[in-house]
């Protein structure tokens, strides 16, 4: 049969008695999938009840069997799994299922439970309890079960009057979704997925279903993604029923305050509530603006990113930094606010401008001295095709440079530790930035003259050898970075003062140890900083 969704499974979880196979199975026919309920499954391969399993060769042995079941059933696609009561307690199980499909969970009451339960009065963990007495086990191994059954994707109530129709349709907007999800952002304040796709635009809708945002949509954007991007935005707004758009002026310049009050006066003016959610269509300083503007407005309301640049798409739009300058300092006055999601349309990169690209490659780089060598060395491999703008090579980029933030930050959410390192060339580069003004550099280039100081200061302390800072230089010439800049060292160092990554008064600098690996330096030899310009002067 061909099928219009992706080649995944779908798995029901939830308490025993949860109505995850009648549901699975009135699911499955209607969509035409194959249903297998594990616990059936496991009697039919075993030739006896799970009951006797049970008590016969006890919980350990049947957890086994159950896992080995699903990795069977899994070898199929297109396949509705009711899963037992109990199977996500195996790490494994878990690990399986997201890999490989969607986690769908039922709900049900306690009451309604333990009344289905008690009907047949059958499942060996509660056989032979008296009303009251299963009510209160049911309690008690929900509250062991729950943190398993909040890994799932999405929650249906399941009751006497659900409707499958309504499963299906849910489930079918899901998996158009799913289709184009590639990581997960775990954070203590929230999870949120990545999407990575081109020419899904016109898909945004069932993503937003997905999401279960239930609010009214503003898109924020720029002027000059307003002009040049005008069809993605018309499609945007056709995926959010007729969103109205706000434009930000586009540059550095622009970030801050008086700014971002434009923002708040229009929402206020024209009646957005707590129900708003932000959809943010630009690049990282309006992606930054348009953050902070959802973590403030009425004390916070959700937002989603979806980045027109590169630099925007493997960092600023992940992580939930979001913040404005000040006169004293870039990114001073800001927030740590996740987004609800972000989702990246590759097809925008085709037309982006050249600066702008390039911008994001410094980001990119970045992540190969921070955190993988064979990163680098793929980049390395892969300049005439970067230069081209290659899409495959591109994908691959984006979901890498993703996929190690989201770990960075899923580990650190709010810079107390690990994060720091994705601040490598930025003490270097913010100060360049600041000295001009925000008008000479954009942020990515101002980074990747950030990164050559860094790299040798590094060189100066001893911490790599000087072939290493070579190989990061050689990369950036390849890629046609600029490295020309005269700065003055004064300055320069008064500018670093005011910087957000000062620690106690302590200058912080993240500096490389190889390629691939680096470490937070304290107070280093101001001499020796001073020295570091020489690695972008003429």
């Amino acid at each position: 049969m061909n099928h219009p969704w992706p080649s995944k499974n779908v798995f029901f979880t939830g308490f025993m008695a949860s109505g995850k196979s009648r549901i699975g199975e009135q699911t499955a026919k209607m969509m035409g999938w194959h249903f297998v309920d594990t616990d059936r499954y496991i009697e039919e391969k075993q030739g006896r009840s799970i009951s006797s399993i049970f008590s016969e060769e006890g919980e350990p042995y049947f957890r086994e069997q159950e896992l080995k079941a699903i990795l069977e059933i899994c070898e199929n696609k297109h396949t509705i799994v009711s899963l037992g009561g109990g199977a996500l307690t195996q790490p494994e199980v878990l690990k399986f299922i997201q890999q490989n499909g969607i986690l769908v969970r039922l709900d049900a009451s306690i009451k309604v439970l333990s009344e289905r339960i008690g009907r047949k009065n059958t499942r060996p963990l509660l056989a032979g309890l008296s009303d009251d007495e299963r009510e209160i086990k049911i309690s008690e191994m929900l509250k062991i079960r729950e943190p398993y059954y909040q890994q799932a994707d999405f929650a249906i109530e399941s009751d006497e009057n659900s409707s499958v129709e309504s499963i299906v349709k849910k489930l079918k907007q899901f998996l158009i979704a799913w289709s184009y999800k590639k990581i997960h952002v775990k954070t203590p304040s929230a999870n949120y997925p990545i999407f990575i796709g081109d020419n899904y635009l016109d898909l945004l809708k069932p993503i937003f279903q997905s999401l279960e945002i239930d609010a009214d949509f503003l898109i924020v954007t720029d002027n000059n993604v307003a002009n040049k991007q005008h069809h993605n935005l018309r499609k945007i707004q056709k995926q959010s029923d007729g969103a109205k758009y706000f434009r930000f002026p586009p540059g550095e310049e622009f970030k801050n305050l008086q700014t971002l009050n434009r923002l708040f006066t229009y929402m206020l003016r024209k009646g957005y509530s707590r129900k708003t959610c932000l959809l943010q269509f630009s690049g990282g300083v309006t992606g930054d603006m348009a953050g902070f503007g959802a973590a403030t407005y009425q004390r916070g309301i959700p937002f989603i990113q979806i980045p027109t640049t590169l630099l925007s798409m493997v960092d600023s739009s992940v992580g939930g930094k979001v913040a404005v300058n000040h006169q004293l300092g870039k990114n001073m006055i800001g927030a740590f606010y996740q987004p609800a999601a972000v989702l990246i349309n590759l097809d925008v990169l085709s037309t982006l401008e050249h600066t702008e690209y390039l911008a994001g490659l410094a980001e990119v780089i970045k992540y190969g001295v921070i955190w993988d060598e064979s990163f680098f060395t793929y980049l390395e491999e892969n300049v005439e095709l970067l230069l081209k703008k290659d899409m495959s090579i591109l994908a691959q980029v984006v979901e890498k440079c993703c996929q190690i933030k989201a770990v960075v930050v899923s580990q650190d959410e709010k810079e107390a530790g690990i994060r720091a390192i994705l601040n490598y060339g930025h003490t270097f580069g913010h100060a360049i930035e600041k000295v001009t003004e925000y008008q000479q550099f954009s942020h990515g280039i101002a980074v990747s003259l950030g990164m050559r100081c860094a790299a040798r200061l590094a060189t100066k302390l001893s911490m790599w050898e000087p072939q290493c800072e070579k190989r990061q230089n050689d990369l950036l010439d390849a890629l046609g970075f600029p490295k020309i800049y005269d700065m003055d060292s004064h300055l320069g160092w008064q500018a670093m003062g005011v910087d957000k990554k000062m620690d106690k008064g302590d200058r912080v600098f993240i500096l490389p140890s190889k390629i691939g690996a680096v470490e937070k330096v304290k107070n280093p030899d101001k001499e020796k900083v001073n020295q570091s310009w020489d690695a972008i002067r003429p």
